[in-house]
Order: C-alpha cells, then structure tokens, then sequence
C-alpha cells in the first residue's frame, strides 16, 4: 500500500511540474533602440481584426501623458501608460500598455518616457486603436514571460525558470 501511495504522489507532482513547465515561457530580449519594425506584430494584430488576446506583441513608443490607474475591478489595480507607436507602414497610433499591480507592481510612466512592453496584444476601442497587457512572467502555455521597459527600468527583472 505504502509503495501504491508512493506512485500516485510521484505521479501527482510530475504533473505538477508539468504545468509550470508548459507555462514558464521563454524571455525575449528588449530592443537596442524603438523602430517601427519593433511594432511589426502590432500592425499585424491590428489589420486582422482578430477579436480574441494574442501572445507575444511587442511595442515601443513614446508616453502620451502620465499613466494613470484604473481602481479595482476582478482582477485588481492597474496603470495605464498611454503611448504613440509608429507602424512599418501605417503611420503612428495610439496604443496603451496595462500593468497588473499585484502581478507587476505599480509601473509608472511621464509624458514622453520611452516605452517598451512585451505581453499579450489586443484591440481596443476608445482612443487607442490596440493594446497590450500581461507584462508579465508567463502564466499560461504559449505566452513568453513578458514585461514592461520606462526609460530603462525592466520590469520584472528576471522570471523564474521551472
């Protein structure tokens, strides 16, 4: 009996294990410098139309104005740096990047800050034509652990590697 418990333990946490695996993405590096091909996957997102989050975009901009923070809601506080991206070849749009507080802490930015984000792309409405949020370590399969970059300052520094 002791040596069947023993199994199914073992059993258990690899598929424990698995999970976080599947879900700890890779990191990809932040850009040397902001040129529209950085925002290549943006301009992608945004002439699909998709309805539906993608993985891995990628943007770089200059803030518009000072973040400002969007109180509670089901998934906590968040701040929001408005940003101008410029397109390989569509011109310049408004996007925002949205950092989770729990996840991220509070990520601020100034009127015309350099902003880098990596994270999961969607499109938006209002003011912006797209956005990107979950800046940060990867917390489901196919995501890359994202992040968010103002005049530097990675943020997180590093995700853990399971």
């Amino acid at each position: 009996m002791l040596r069947k418990s023993r199994s199914i333990f073992f059993a258990g946490s690899l598929v424990l294990l698995a999970q976080f695996a599947f879900a700890s993405g890779k990191d990809v590096p932040v850009p040397s410098t902001c040129t529209p091909d950085v925002n290549r996957g943006l301009q992608e997102l945004i002439r699909s139309h998709t309805r539906r989050d993608v993985d891995n975009i990628m943007v770089c901009g200059i803030a518009t104005q000072h973040s400002r923070v969007q109180s509670g809601g089901r998934h906590g506080s968040h701040h929001i740096i408005p940003l101008t991206v410029t397109l390989p070849n569509d011109g310049q749009v408004q996007v925002q990047v949205v950092i989770n507080d729990s996840l991220d802490g509070a990520v601020t930015a100034n009127a015309n800050d350099k902003v880098f984000a990596y994270g999961q792309g969607y499109i938006a409405h209002g003011p912006w034509v797209a956005g990107v949020h979950d800046v940060h370590c990867s917390t489901h399969p196919g995501a890359n652990n994202g992040w968010v970059v103002v005049n530097g300052t990675k943020t997180p520094n590093s995700c853990p590697s399971y």
